[in-house]
C-alpha cells in the first residue's frame, strides 16, 4: 500500500443534517439528550466525542442495549447509535464528529451560552502506521494472525494499531508488553515504538462491540443451521473489493430455506475497516455477553478480525444483499445475495434478467485513466481503461527533436490470483528514432543500439513487433515487466510510479535491459494538474506540465 492512505476517498465538507456548525440552543442545565447518529457518509468512518462529559451508548442500528458509558466511539459507514448526553451547566457543548484521518471535523452544540469545545483527535503517524501494517502482512499478502491477540469484536483497536496518534513521546511500556507475547517479535523491533496496541488508554473509554448488551435473550429459535464462511480481500492499490476473491457477478446466489438459522464467519484479511450490512434481517453479533448478544445489521470488521453473526431467516422470500457499505467497495463488487429457495418472482420487477443484468454491470464496468505529461523535451503518457480483472493499456514518448523519434506500447492482460500481482499480457510495440551513432547521453554513453544485456542486437531505435510478457509486483510497490517479442528478442524492466516523497511530492523511475533509464519528479497541484521534471537516457531532461484523469 502506498503510505497516507487512511481514508478510501479525501472529502472536504463533513456536515450534520447538512450544516458544519449545527447549533441546538433549546437545552439546559440537567437536561438529557438523546441523539440518534447515522453515519450517511459515502466512505468515511467518524469518532464521536462529547465535551460535557460520558456519552451513554442506548441502542445500536434501531436495537435496544444495556447502557454503556463511553468517552468515544467511532461509528461506521452507515452503522447507527442512539447515545444520550448530559447538559452540565447552562453553557454550549460541543459534541464532535472527526473523520478517520482527522482531516476535518463537524459539530453538533448542545444549549446555549459560553461554547465548551471537546478534545481534538491528535494527529496520526502516517508512515509510523504504514510500516506496522507491513510488518503485519506476510509475503503472500495475507495478514499474520499472530498468537496471544484475540481479533474480534473490536477488541483490540486495530485503528489506533495501524494509524498511532501522534502522543509527544515514545509507549515504551506498550512496546514491552508486545515483545513479550509469542509471535509478536517483528523483525526490526524499532517498529514498535510508539505503538498503541491497546483499545483504549487508562482513562479514555473507547466503545466496542463486546460492551453491548441486549435488554433480552437474543438466542435464535430451534431449527437446522446452515454455516457460511466468507475472507474480506481486496487490493488497495487498484481498489477491487471482493468476498473470497470474487466480486458479486462472479458468484451465485447463496440459496438459504426459510425457518434455517444462518451462521456468517467473516475473516478481514484485508488492510481496510469493512462495515458489513444484511438487508432486511437484524443478526446476532456474537461476542461475550452469550444469550444476550446485542442485535444489529452492520457489523464494522478490522483487519486480522475474525467475527461470527446469526440470523434466522424468517422473511417469506425473495433476494437480499448483504455488502460492504463503503459505497465505493460496494459498487466494485464486495457482496453477496442471499435468497431463499423457491421463492416466486417479485412482482415488483418485470424483468429480473435485466436487473440481475443491471446489478453485475458495478464490478464489471470499464473505467478510463489517463496520464500526459507536456515537457520541453517531448510528450509523454499513458492511456488505461481497466475493471476487476482486465486492463487495456498504451502508453508513448514522442520528442520535439526529430532525432529523439516517436514509440508507442501497448498491452492487454488480466490479473491473477487473489492479489492480483500478476499480469500476464500480450502486447504490440512500435517505435522509431534516428541519432548520429556519435551522439551521446548526459552519462557519455552512445545513443546508438548496440546490444542489450542479453547480448541480443538492440531494437530500441526502430521496432516493430508482437510481444507476450508477465508483469510482477515486488516488495515496495515495484513492477517488474519480463516480455518476448515474435522475433526472439527479451527484455526485462523495473519501475515504480508514484513514490510519496512528501505529501505532494512523488517520485518515479525505470530501467531496462534495452539499456533506457528514465528517472523524475511530479508535483501535485490539483486532482488534475501537477508540474513536472524527469530524464530520460534517450529523450535527454525535460520540464514542464502533468495532466492526470
Amino acid at each position: 500500500m502506498n503510505a497516507m492512505d487512511v481514508s478510501d476517498v479525501y472529502y472536504e465538507a463533513f456536515l450534520i443534517n447538512g450544516k458544519n456548525q449545527n447549533e441546538q440552543p433549546q437545552f439546559k442545565a440537567g437536561d438529557k439528550v438523546r441523539l440518534r447518529i447515522a453515519n450517511g457518509g459515502a466512505s468515511d468512518y467518524f469518532w464521536l466525542k462529547y465535551a460535557g462529559g460520558k456519552i451513554t451508548v442506548v441502542a445500536t442500528d434501531g436495537n435496544d442495549v444495556e447502557p454503556v458509558e463511553v468517552d468515544r466511539l467511532i461509528i461506521a459507514v452507515s452503522e447507527t447509535y442512539d447515545v444520550v448526553v448530559t447538559i452540565p451547566e447552562n453553557k454550549s457543548y460541543e459534541f464532535l464528529v472527526t473523520p478517520e484521518d482527522r482531516t476535518g471535523s463537524a459539530s453538533l452544540w448542545l444549549g446555549k451560552g459560553e461554547k465548551v469545545h471537546a478534545e481534538k483527535m491528535p494527529k496520526l503517524k502516517y508512515f509510523a502506521g504504514m510500516k506496522m501494517m507491513n510488518d503485519m502482512m506476510d509475503m503472500s499478502g495475507n495478514m499474520v494472525q499472530m498468537e496471544g491477540m484475540k481479533m474480534q469484536n473490536q477488541i483490540m483497536d486495530m485503528n489506533t494499531v495501524m494509524y498511532p496518534e501522534v502522543t509527544g513521546e515514545e509507549n515504551s511500556k506498550t512496546e514491552k508488553k508486545m515483545k513479550g507475547m509469542p509471535g509478536m517479535q517483528m523483525s526490526g523491533d524499532k517498529s514498535m515504538a510508539g505503538m498503541n496496541m491497546e483499545a483504549e488508554t487508562a482513562d479514555i473509554v473507547t466503545l466496542n462491540y463486546n460492551m453491548l448488551r441486549d435488554p433480552k435473550k437474543t438466542t435464535l429459535p430451534k431449527g437446522p443451521w446452515k454455516e457460511l464462511k466468507f475472507d474480506l480481500t481486496g487490493n488497495m492499490n487498484r481498489y477491487v473489493w471482493t468476498l473470497d476473491n470474487k466480486t458479486v457477478s462472479e458468484s451465485d446466489k447463496i440459496l438459504i430455506k426459510k425457518g434455517e438459522n444462518v451462521r456468517i464467519i467473516l475473516y478481514n484479511n484485508s488492510m481496510m475497516r469493512h462495515p458489513m450490512h444484511l438487508h432486511g434481517h437484524d443478526f446476532r453479533v456474537i461476542n461475550r455477553q452469550g444469550e444476550y448478544a446485542p442485535m444489529k445489521n452492520i457489523i464494522d470488521i478490522m483487519p486480522m478480525e475474525r467475527d461470527t453473526l446469526e440470523f434466522a431467516a424468517t422473511e417469506p422470500g425473495g433476494d437480499w444483499f448483504f455488502h460492504c457499505h463503503i459505497l465505493y467497495h460496494m459498487m466494485s463488487g464486495m457482496g453477496r445475495v442471499f435468497s431463499y429457495e423457491n421463492s416466486p418472482p417479485n412482482p415488483e420487477i418485470p424483468d429480473p434478467k435485466l436487473a440481475q443484468r443491471k446489478l453485475f454491470s458495478d464490478d464489471r464496468a470499464f473505467h478510463p485513466m489517463a496520464r500526459i505529461g507536456i515537457e520541453t523535451n517531448g510528450s509523454d503518457g499513458e492511456i488505461m481503461l481497466a475493471n476487476t480483472r482486465y486492463r487495456f493499456t498504451t502508453e508513448w514518448r514522442i520528442g520535439f527533436d526529430k532525432e529523439m523519434g516517436y514509440e508507442s506500447e501497448s498491452h492487454f492482460g488480466r490479473y491473477i490470483g487473489r492479489n492480483q500481482w500478476l499480469l500476464p499480457y500480450i502486447g504490440w510495440d512500435f517505435r522509431k528514432r534516428t541519432v548520429d551513432p556519435l551522439d551521446k547521453n548526459v552519462f557519455g554513453q552512445s545513443l546508438s543500439p548496440g546490444n542489450n544485456l542479453f547480448g541480443q542486437g538492440n531494437t530500441k531505435n526502430f521496432r516493430q513487433v508482437f510481444h507476450l510478457g508477465v508483469q510482477y509486483t515486488l516488495p515496495l510497490l515495484i513492477v517488474a515487466d519480463a516480455s518476448l517479442d515474435h522475433k526472439g528478442n527479451v527484455r526485462f524492466q523495473l519501475m515504480r510510479e508514484d513514490i510519496p516523497v512528501s505529501k505532494r511530492l512523488r517520485f518515479q523511475f525505470m530501467v531496462n535491459t534495452d539499456k533506457e533509464y528514465m528517472a523524475g519528479f511530479r508535483y501535485i497541484v490539483t486532482k488534475y494538474f501537477g508540474l513536472s521534471t524527469h530524464y530520460d537516457s534517450d529523450m535527454g531532461y525535460g520540464a514542464g506540465l502533468t495532466l492526470s484523469y
